[in-house]
């Protein structure tokens, strides 16, 4: 059952976020969608709220892989153990400092109290390298800035480079964006089709 106070109240909250900030979100989210794609029960949830223990905050991306109830019977926030069990792993986006600040001090409380596995702080200033800051809060830690980090619990690797993050799976093969997918599903169809007109003109210009 939807507790509407919780929702009203959650939604006041919840403040609008940058183009930047959106972007970066939403690289990440298509490649998480394709990790988990082969995993039925698992569900990525972006941008909801978790209310555990008369708190509640909403990360960037939060992966639950099993227990989750049907998207469609979630309102605003997602109240565990409610509605569900607490996710597996989960994603922060900075942007800013205050942003950072906040990933990387009280949501990782609240967090280990939930019991999340995973924890990954995605720290993307514009116009500056992209780092990482990884810990498992369910086992007591703070987040470390790493150079690559390892979701066991979704079998995948994450590594910043420069200003893009990228992901590969258990098999060390990339996780491409949905977008990046097709563009380079299209640079092969074109590089395919050029070589082929080649071949064409090479056969015809030998013809008698």
């Amino acid at each position: 059952m939807v507790n509407t106070a919780i929702e009203t109240e959650a939604l006041e909250e919840k403040m609008p976020e940058s183009p930047w900030h959106n972007e970066k979100v939403r690289e990440c989210e298509d490649m998480l969608r394709e990790a988990v794609r082969s995993l039925p029960t698992a569900v990525v949830f972006r941008d909801l709220f978790f209310h555990f223990k008369g708190k509640r905050y909403a990360p960037d991306l939060a992966v639950v892989l099993e227990g989750a109830p049907p998207i469609e019977r979630i309102g605003l926030v997602y109240r565990i153990p409610e509605d569900g069990p607490s996710p597996d792993a989960i994603i922060e986006v900075a942007v800013s400092s205050k942003s950072l600040g906040e990933a990387l001090g009280e949501k990782v409380d609240f967090y280990a109290e939930m019991g999340v596995k995973d924890y990954l702080v995605i720290q993307a200033f514009p116009e500056r390298p992209v780092r990482l800051w990884f810990c498992r809060p369910n086992l007591g830690e703070r987040p470390n800035s790493v150079n690559e980090a390892v979701l066991e619990t979704l079998g995948v690797k994450v590594i910043a480079q420069e200003q893009k993050v990228r992901m590969f799976d258990s098999a060390s093969k990339e996780i491409m964006p949905l977008r990046e997918a097709l563009e380079q599903e299209r640079r092969k169809r074109e590089e395919l089709e050029r070589r082929v007109a080649e071949l064409e003109q090479k056969l015809k210009s030998k013809s008698p």
